[in-house]
């Protein structure tokens, strides 16, 4: 059984630092979307302190990303997003529902946000209340067999929007080859 990491000194605070938003900007994400749904998250881990964007799951868990780190603060669920709209958008990770919201793409939608596609079983119950289920899953194995699995459970309520990027390996892949490069000048 893989031991989860031991994270101590949790402090949560607005997400303000500007190496994390600059990060998030180069993935074409800006500070007001960001600044919407994410935090701050410091946190001692292994004797360091470190420092990411936190995105707080259903389970008061966070997923955590910077730079140099890709992980979560457990409990590890799903985000569920309820706006009282019969139809909700899914995604894997939280970067790409913050790309849908660059994007345009969720709209007033509910979203699921599954953070693992092992989670998948953990968002059904969620999803089963919706009209519409639209996928905007990754374009690899995992992806498509979390779409299989959506399809067998809900039929035709569901509906594959990785179309909307086939030639990138997810929906922030193709935003940030959308997104016009900031330039920035030096500073003698």
């Amino acid at each position: 059984m893989k031991e989860e990491p031991a994270f101590e000194n949790i402090e949560i605070s607005r997400l303000e630092s500007p190496s994390l938003l600059r990060y998030l900007a180069q993935r074409g994400i800006p500070k007001n979307i960001a600044q919407r749904y994410c935090v701050r998250v410091d946190y001692r881990l292994h004797g360091k302190g470190y420092f990411a964007i936190g995105f707080e799951n259903n389970a008061h868990g966070y997923e955590l990303r910077n730079p140099f780190y890709k992980g979560s603060f457990p409990p590890k669920h799903v985000i569920h997003i309820s706006n009282g709209n019969p139809r909700c958008n899914v995604f894997e990770g939280f970067i790409d529902f913050l790309s849908a919201e660059r994007l345009g793409y969720n709209d007033g939608n509910d979203a699921l946000i599954l953070n693992s596609v092992s989670n998948l079983s953990k968002a059904l119950p969620y999803l089963a209340e919706y009209s519409v289920i639209s996928c905007y899953l990754d374009n690899d194995q995992a992806g498509r067999l979390a779409l299989a699995k959506l399809e067998a459970e809900f039929g035709f309520k569901v509906a594959d929007k990785s179309s909307l990027y086939p030639d990138h390996k997810d929906l922030n892949d193709y935003l940030v080859s959308i997104t016009p490069k900031q330039t920035t000048k030096l500073k003698l």
